[in-house]
């Protein structure tokens, strides 16, 4: 009979420890889903007020640009040469031959299930970002998004950022320049593409028209300044 009672006991002791935690582990996730919606309502915020910003300093380019054509041939000599230095920024869309490469996961047949060999990583589309540079690319995109100095490539998640938006599964790389030196060195035996094609589905073809938009983001330079020229 003692032995009942104590089992009792301790059976309604474990029962109110058990609502105890239920009830502060649901007030923590309350809280937390309170901050995070916070935090994407401040980010949103934020990003609105960048958007505002690019509209200003986009309209403000315009009139420059729109000032500088009536002006004489030393001004239209400076304005080609605005041309010039937004197209190399990565600030105007572009159109010329090159490749496109699509990277997408290769399946295998496993227990006869159709299963993924191995994700797509960061780093992969990185390798072929910087052989496509070092082949002499001229302007290069993934995804629609151009890469420029400032591009970030990195996980989070499931997902690839490529500046600070977010994507996934297949990836299309397209790259401006010599059609025949850009896939050369692509398909060169042991580079690259050979080394990712192990484990990843990799098609490049040859196009004599591909475009390329313009970078869609924010730059601002606060602290690097250019040097004064000294005589």
């Amino acid at each position: 009979m003692g032995l009942a009672f104590v089992s009792l006991i301790l059976g309604l002791a474990l029962a109110l420890q058990f609502r105890n935690v239920q009830r502060i582990g649901g007030i923590v996730s309350l809280q937390r889903t309170e901050d995070l919606t916070r935090r994407v309502e401040q980010l949103q915020h934020e990003n609105d007020g960048l958007r505002s910003q690019i509209r200003d300093h986009q309209n403000r380019i315009s009139e420059f640009e729109n000032a500088v054509k009536d002006e004489d041939e030393s001004i239209k000599l400076i304005h080609e040469q605005l041309e010039r230095a937004r197209t190399v920024a990565g600030l105007t869309d572009v159109e010329g031959p090159g490749v496109a490469v699509i990277i997408d996961v290769k399946h295998a047949l496993e227990w006869g299930a159709d299963a993924i060999v191995q994700d797509i990583h960061f780093n992969d589309l990185l390798k072929l970002v910087n052989e496509l540079n070092a082949a002499g690319a001229e302007a290069i995109s993934i995804n629609d998004e151009r890469i420029i100095a400032t591009t970030e490539i990195r996980s989070a998640g499931n997902f690839i950022v490529i500046n600070t938006n977010r994507y996934n599964t297949p990836f299309e790389i397209k790259a401006i320049g010599n059609p025949e030196t850009l896939e050369a060195s692509l398909k060169l035996l042991g580079g690259v593409t050979d080394e990712l094609s192990a484990y990843l589905d990799i098609r490049i073809r040859r196009e004599d028209a591909i475009r390329i938009p313009k970078y869609r983001g924010y730059l601002d330079h606060r602290f690097a300044q250019p040097v004064q020229a000294t005589n």
